[in-house]
């Protein structure tokens, strides 16, 4: 996945995450959809960087710069009070149930523990966008830019190869080759 599309992904969870923190500003209704239909790009941004989280996780004992690894403590939080908020919220919830065909008497316990999760979830969620905002501000600068020095992208810097790789392939292979378009952003 390229850096823009997890760019954009990153915001539209982070821009529907907040909206849905405060039920007040959407309604009842909108914030538990709103919710649940955030649960999958949710977990697509999980799988997307969790490569990256493994890593961090292999070198967390040995000499590792402290970003990652508060970065890695801060994941880990924010996770575990996501999931509490979710499960908490599925608890409590009136909208969603109903169209299950369930009907909760939410309980006080449940109400209070999805309060302070959803709380602790918008602060660590403010806390990991301050740890990332190195690489939101960069990868913002290329999308307004529509800069060509993508090196940090791991699809553009295998596009770009492929393409210097075609214009070497010898006599043989060349009908193997696929011509580059003039509006190709990615030949070198």
């Amino acid at each position: 996945m390229s850096a823009r599309a997890r760019l954009w992904l990153d915001l539209a969870l982070f821009g529907a995450l907040f909206l849905a923190y405060n039920p007040a500003w959407t309604g009842v209704a909108v914030h538990e959809w709103l919710c649940v239909v955030a649960i999958v790009p949710l977990l697509f941004h999980i799988i997307v960087n969790w490569d990256q989280t493994l890593a961090i996780l292999r070198r967390f004992g040995e000499k590792l710069r402290a970003t990652p690894k508060v970065n890695l403590v801060v994941d880990i939080a924010l996770f575990i009070v996501a999931v509490t908020a979710m499960l908490s919220g599925l608890l409590i919830s009136q909208s969603v149930a109903r169209v299950v065909g369930v009907v909760i008497m939410p309980d006080s316990l449940w109400v209070s523990t999805h309060s302070w999760s959803a709380d602790a979830t918008i602060l660590l969620l403010l806390v990991h966008f301050a740890l990332h905002w190195r690489w939101i501000v960069n990868c913002a600068r290329r999308l307004v830019r529509r800069d060509r020095s993508c090196e940090n992208d791991p699809v553009v810097a295998i596009r770009m190869a492929t393409r210097r790789l075609e214009k070497q392939a010898p006599a043989p292979l060349q009908y193997a080759t696929v011509p580059a378009r003039n509006d190709d952003r990615y030949r070198p």
